[in-house]
Parts: structure tokens; C-alpha cells; sequence
């Protein structure tokens, strides 16, 4: 039966990506953002430059990269933004970070927590309707730190059902509330706080649980509590309009032929919640795990409440990138050059790695708008990159 819906799967996709790209003129991706000067005048522009372009080639469709090394910040950007409409990719443009934003929800919840307005302890289900935590298995006694680590073993709503649903339509125009029905009654993957056990859903119920005791929609709560106080002028997010103009296109391999086509009808419906759905570019990204560990957004106990490192199950080990330990929120790293923190994501045609090395005060920020998790190419500009950052 499992064979029978990934053919039918397979089929709708092949059906949906036959059909000819719209195109549109270079205007509607104008892009603006505060990077500073120096970067025109970075040492090491040219071999960061090269970098980029050489693996672009290798199979990339774009990317964005952001540095922060001994001799500042520079950013640069290969490839197109746009097939169709052949426009380039600008530094300043936004990608999707897919669940790099899973870091920013933790953040604004710390934020709520160093208010008073929440704890970690708290239960889960104190915040949630009962037509939720009802149906969905373990919400009504995981509390706020299981759905954080991903330790409440609630079942994620990424399904056989959920897949076929959204790709039955375009665009869905799902809610939070609608797209979490597709955990519902489902078993739990674990005993609370058992073990780790990566699942969507619970930062989907973050997102519930912030506009629920805010009274504010969630892009005002990330303006506010996020994108403002560190002046991220490219964040972006919006359940009701998730693809800002200036966002780029997001590209997948769909017959693994090397042959790109648009996947905004398989990523759109997945943009509307606090697990994946906020856009921005690699600078910014860069700001906001700088800011963070540098005390500019939460309080010191709540950034160390974030940092209490915890190892992985090896299933969900990460060794191309040296990630072994999870918090709240975020994803820690051993690699050659030291310690780093920050985050990943992947989504239909966008893959994004944000690292922030806290002893060195060094920041490394990848954005691709297409190939998948295997492609070599990001992994080579990721090495490289850090090889040339730390001599």
C-alpha cells in the first residue's frame, strides 16, 4: 500500500512540474539590505568568490554565502535566482531557511520566558485548545522544554496523507490548525523525555502557543521580539502571503538528471508555521546567531537554559557538517576549527547551514536554492570555506 501512494506521489509531481514556468521581469525581485562596505574590500573576496563559483557549477542552482572572519564580513552570491526569468542572485535576496527557523520560535519563546509569561516546565496543553491536545498524542503532558528539544515524542504531521494532500493543490491555504490534524491520533514516537525524536509538530504547537498567550499573529511576535531588536531588515514571514516577492526560487532535480524545475507548488503549503516558514538572506542570518550568543536578544540564564547540550541518537547525527549535540533550539557542532552553534533546514528545492563559532567570534552562513542533502557542492564550499576562514 506504502509502494501504491509514493507512485501516486511521483505521478501528481511529474503532472505539476510540466507545467511552464511563469516569468517575470528583474523589478519584482529588487532587493535591499544593510551590508556593511567593508565587505567590498575583504582580503579574501576573490577566493571566497571562487569557492562559490566553482562548486555552483558542480550542481547548484544559486547560492548565498555569508563570512564573518579575523578580517570582517563579506557576502557574496553565484547563480540564478530565477531560471526562468534568468535574473541573478544578489546578496541582499531572501531564501527560505526552512527550520533554521525552528531557532528564531525558540528564541521568542525565551523571550516570553524571561517576561514570566512562561516556563519550562510548564505543560504544553495549559496553552493549547482541547480540540488539540484531545487528539494528538502526549500534548497534554509534555511540557514547553519537550516540544523545544523535541523530547515530548509527539507524532509529526509530515505523513503519507499530509503528502499527497498538499500536493493535490497548489496551494492549500492550510492554517497551523489544519495542517496539525495530520498528526492527530497517531502513535507517539517515544515516552516524554525519553529520547530524542525530531518532529515538526512541535514547533508548530510553539507557533500556537505564542500567538495564544501574545493575542498577536506570529509575523508581529517575530518583528517584534526578532527581526526588530536586531535590525534583520529581510525577515520575513507571513501565514497568509509566505513568498515574499523578492524571495528566489527554490529548484529540485525531480528526475535525477541534472534537469532543474520550480518547486514552489511542493514548498508553499509548508510555509505557514513556526516550524519552517520565515525568509531572509545570509547576512541577516548571520546577525541573528551573532546577536543571540552575544547576550543582544534573550537573558544570559535563558541563553544558557538554550545551550544545555544534549548527544543525539546517531540516527540523527550529521557528521558531513560535525553536528553531535542538539538544545533548545539549536544544533551544536564539533568540527576541525572548533566548536559552533546554529542551525540547518531543508525544504523542497532550499537547503541553508548557519554556524556561529562562539570562541573565535567567527560566523558562517550557507543558502542554496536547490539540489538535495546528498549534493556534494555544499558540502566542498562548507569545508573550504571554513579552511580559508580559520588560516
Amino acid at each position: 500500500m506504502k509502494t501504491n501512494k509514493y507512485i501516486i506521489i511521483f505521478i501528481a509531481l511529474t503532472f505539476l512540474s510540466c507545467e511552464k514556468p511563469e516569468t517575470f521581469s528583474e523589478d519584482k525581485y529588487s532587493c535591499q539590505s544593510i551590508i556593511p562596505e567593508e565587505m567590498f574590500s575583504h582580503p579574501k573576496a576573490a577566493l571566497y568568490q571562487e569557492i562559490l563559483n566553482r562548486n555552483q557549477r558542480l550542481g547548484l542552482v544559486g547560492a548565498s554565502l555569508m563570512i564573518r572572519d579575523d578580517d570582517g564580513i563579506w557576502v557574496g552570491a553565484v547563480g540564478k535566482a530565477d531560471i526562468a526569468s534568468n535574473v541573478d542572485i544578489k546578496p541582499c535576496h531572501r531564501f527560505l531557511i526552512a527550520s533554521i527557523t525552528k531557532s528564531f520560535t525558540a528564541a521568542a519563546i525565551f523571550k516570553y520566558i524571561d517576561q514570566g509569561v512562561l516556563s519550562l516546565e510548564d505543560k504544553a496543553k495549559d496553552y493549547l485548545p482541547i480540540s488539540i491536545y484531545n487528539k494528538l498524542t502526549n500534548s497534554k503532558e509534555a511540557k514547553i522544554k519537550h516540544l523545544l528539544n523535541h523530547t515530548s515524542g509527539i507524532p509529526d504531521y509530515y505523513t503519507i496523507n499530509y503528502e499527497l494532500d498538499r500536493i493535490n493543490e497548489v496551494y492549500n491555504n492550510w492554517t497551523q490548525y489544519d495542517i496539525i490534524k495530520y498528526a492527530f491520533n497517531q502513535d507517539a514516537t517515544n515516552a516524554i523525555g525519553e529520547t530524542y525524536e525530531y518532529s515538526n509538530s512541535n514547533y508548530l504547537l510553539l507557533g500556537i502557543i505564542l500567538e495564544r498567550i501574545s493575542g498577536q499573529l506570529l509575523e508581529d511576535i517575530y518583528d517584534e521580539k526578532i527581526f526588530n531588536p536586531l535590525n534583520l531588515s529581510s525577515g520575513y514571514y507571513s501565514a497568509n502571503n509566505p513568498i515574499s516577492d523578492d524571495t528566489v526560487k527554490g529548484y529540485v532535480d525531480l528526475y535525477g538528471n541534472g534537469q532543474y524545475v520550480e518547486s514552489q507548488f511542493l514548498y508553499k503549503d509548508e510555509l505557514g508555521t513556526a516550524d519552517g516558514g520565515i525568509a531572509m538572506n545570509a547576512y541577516d542570518l548571520g546577525l541573528f546567531f551573532e546577536g543571540l550568543f552575544n547576550k543582544n536578544l534573550i537573558s544570559e540564564n535563558s541563553l544558557n537554559e538554550m545551550i544545555n547540550w544534549f548527544a543525539l541518537p546517531q540516527d540523527w547525527v550529521d557528521e558531513d557538517f560535525g553536528h553531535f549535540q542538539n538544545g533548545y533550539g539549536l544544533e551544536y557542532n564539533q568540527t576541525t576549527y572548533g566548536n559552533s552553534v546554529g542551525h540547518t533546514g531543508g525544504i523542497d528545492g532550499f537547503l541553508s547551514i548557519a554556524q556561529y563559532f562562539p570562541e573565535s567570534d567567527k560566523t558562517f552562513v550557507l543558502l542554496v536554492n536547490s539540489g538535495s542533502y546528498e549534493n556534494q557542492a555544499r558540502i566542498n564550499i562548507y569545508n573550504e570555506v571554513l579552511q580559508l576562514m580559520f588560516n
